[in-house]
């Protein structure tokens, strides 16, 4: 790999991959079985008008999964992943927000909360990280 991209072999690599592809992973779920994602998510949904926003969703966390995965392709500095891992964090913090003031499921709020750490976190070991 090129002098600028994170090595397949890092560490860091794979959390970035384990990132973008666990974020794909709940998009398609979005899609696939809206009423059933939006339960997990922590905001139950249960007309068929809700599934709108249900897939908007789904499509908004397939495309930024996506996106980390093009990051990783271009092989752009890890400073650039850490960018927009932290700006994305910013969904996790807003997912927080709706869940807390909408329903307070706290085993949602649990998973929103561990997800926007583990984003700030991982942003800030690449922010660090020499490309390695």
């Amino acid at each position: 790999m090129d002098e600028t991209g994170l090595r397949r072999a890092s560490l860091l690599f794979w959390m970035v991959v384990l990132l973008a592809v666990g974020i794909i992973f709940i998009g398609v779920r979005f899609l696939a079985a809206p009423i059933t994602a939006a339960a997990a998510f922590g905001v139950p949904a249960d007309a068929t008008t809700q599934r709108a926003y249900l897939w908007a969703k789904g499509t908004r966390d397939i495309v930024s999964g996506l996106l980390l995965l093009a990051l990783l392709g271009m092989r752009v500095r890890p400073r650039v992943i850490a960018v927009f891992i932290l700006v994305a964090a910013l969904i996790a913090v807003g997912d927080f927000v709706n869940v807390y003031l909408n329903m307070g499921y706290v085993s949602a709020l649990a998973v929103h909360a561990g997800t926007a750490a583990f984003m700030v976190i991982l942003a800030a070991l690449l922010w660090r990280t020499k490309a390695s």
